[in-house]
């Protein structure tokens, strides 16, 4: 962002007017007559670069940059008089924004068509180191302001926060009102000095210039003794930012926040937009989210291209058959349909595969976790029990989390409900994470399921029970499970299993037998059933 020449004559401390000023078509406020100078600028958003002093004497011409303010002692005037146009046509030329005269001189009746500004002080190395260490601390001043807010803007962005966090930090970093307008000028949002929502207070913003490469040049608005910088957003975001200030105080930091923040917002509203994906790609790239191991910058990519919020409120449901590999892929699919078509707004669904486990997925999002939960009900009341013959289909859900970057975690929730229900130990055909009742003691279980602790803890227990099962027969661990899970009750644990009372009887002796504890003893109880419960998880698939 450059320091103009409007910036160097509001400075209170530059000492520099116009020539030509008092003209201004709009009085100003009583007592402050920046307003009124600013009239008699040719080239107020000329940008400039350093002071200079012209010599009175051979060569009286320094080397002079693009943008340089140069100085015209008393005595150097003198000299140059008789070839005053030429000199001024070689300034122009060289590319100089502004002349600086003492008070009191004048150029004659020479027309210097650049901007020429006088100075109470004399126009001699005083004045040039003055200006010079005045255009140093502005300069390091809009750097610091600069670097404050970009990092603000940076973590408010990264962290998926939309426009209006993003105002509400150039608001309270500038101490001026920032509003955000759409593309026909209407008011969307508007934060005060201290970062207060000011919908209603805010005075009217002019309308926007029409055209692009508009400069971001205050515009007056002297019925309310303000004055405006209008920033337009680009790309698809659309619309304008408007910041507003007392007339004749907006500086160059007021342009550098303006243009900084109108970045962030064009960026955030782009992102807000979803890609126009072709529907398989979209599905992999969900699939993707779900990949635990995925590297943070592709989770961001991925996040970005399918138009994502980052931090918003997202839950997993799967839908697949009781019985992995059961033929019913066209029940399947209408069951996803059926779901998809139940949640209500402002939830968003997206559909995905979850190839290892032979399921079909919806991605639910919004930016509320309460409407995600809400749109959890009406799932569950979507996924009744069938009647008719044929695969049963059971639907797990994942619980609400916030955060695209949690979303490998709502698909192992989902996934691990999905293999209770097709492994009978959940009942279905819906089991979610919100209801204590669906996963009952397997919730508890989660956090070791998969880990080696669970699987040590079950061998330490259990000890040849899992191998006697399957050289054998596999019947004494579900025994021990029934027989547990019935409290002990030997009649209805009998039942259950559909064998006989003497029967259950031979195989908890021999249970005791292998794993030399005996389910019959209270002490022992509590960690055969811990360990057969923790033997009976499936194994996690990779998404």
């Amino acid at each position: 962002m450059n320091i103009t020449l409007r910036d160097l004559i509001r400075w209170p401390d530059s000492g520099l007017r116009p020539v030509a000023g008092a003209s201004a078509a709009v009085a100003p406020a009583a007592g402050d007559r920046r307003g009124d100078d600013e009239a008699g600028l040719l080239h107020p958003d000329r940008a400039l670069s350093w002071p200079v002093a012209m010599r009175a004497t051979a060569p009286m011409l320094p080397h002079i940059d693009d943008g340089a303010i140069v100085l015209l002692p008393s005595a150097a005037l003198a000299e140059m008089r008789p070839t005053l146009p030429g000199a001024l046509h070689e300034l122009r030329r060289r590319g100089v924004a502004a002349l600086v005269l003492e008070q009191g001189q004048t150029l004659g009746e020479v027309a210097p068509e650049l901007d020429v500004l006088y100075t109470r002080d004399h126009v001699a190395g005083e004045l040039e180191l003055r200006l010079t260490r005045l255009l140093n601390e502005r300069r390091a001043r809009l750097y610091r302001r600069g670097t404050e807010l970009d990092r603000a803007l940076a973590e408010a962005t990264l962290r998926g926060q939309g426009p209006a966090r993003l105002l509400q930090i150039g608001a309270s970093q500038s101490g001026r009102t920032l509003l955000l307008l759409d593309e026909r000028g209407a008011l969307g949002e508007a934060y005060g000095p201290a970062g207060e929502v000011a919908l209603d207070v805010a005075p009217q913003p002019p309308a926007p210039p029409l055209g692009v490469d508009t400069p971001i040049a205050p515009v007056a608005d002297p019925a309310h003794g303000l004055e405006w910088l209008l920033c337009p957003l680009d790309g698809s975001a659309g619309g304008w930012l408007a910041l507003c200030g007392p007339r004749g105080a907006l500086d160059e930091v007021d342009r550098l926040l303006i243009a900084r923040v109108a970045t962030a917002c064009t960026v955030t509203m782009s992102r807000r937009a979803p890609a126009r994906l072709a529907p398989g790609r979209r599905a992999a790239l969900i699939a993707e989210l779900l990949r635990a191991g995925l590297p943070p910058n592709e989770r961001a990519a991925h996040v970005d291209i399918l138009g994502l919020n980052p931090a918003g409120a997202y839950a997993i449901a799967l839908a697949g058959l009781g019985v992995e590999g059961d033929d019913g892929g066209r029940a399947l699919h209408a069951l996803r349909r059926t779901l998809g078509a139940r949640v209500p707004a402002p939830v968003t669904v997206e559909e995905f595969t979850f190839e290892s486990l032979g399921a079909l997925g919806l991605l639910l999002h919004a930016g509320e976790p309460a409407a995600v939960a809400r749109a959890g009900g009406s799932l569950r009341a979507a996924a009744a029990p069938t009647n008719g013959a044929g695969p049963r289909p059971v639907v797990a859900l994942s619980d609400t989390i916030q955060g695209a970057d949690r979303l490998p975690v709502a698909g192992r929730q989902a996934q691990y409900a999905l293999l209770l229900a097709r492994a009978g130990l959940a009942p279905g055909p819906f089991v979610g994470w919100q209801a204590a009742d669906d996963l009952g003691p397997y919730r508890l279980l989660y956090p070791l399921w998969g880990t080696p602790e669970a699987a040590r803890f079950a061998a330490d227990i259990l000890g040849d029970l899992p191998e006697y099962d399957t050289r054998y027969g596999g019947e004494l661990l579900p025994t021990l499970l029934a027989y547990l899970r019935c409290g002990g009750a030997a009649g209805t644990a009998a039942a259950q299993l559909a064998i006989h009372r003497n029967t259950l009887t031979y195989r908890l002796r021999r249970i005791e037998e292998i794993c030399r504890r005996s389910p019959l003893d209270p002490a022992q109880q509590l960690s055969l059933h811990l360990a057969a419960l923790l033997h009976a998880l499936p194994a996690p698939a990779e998404a």
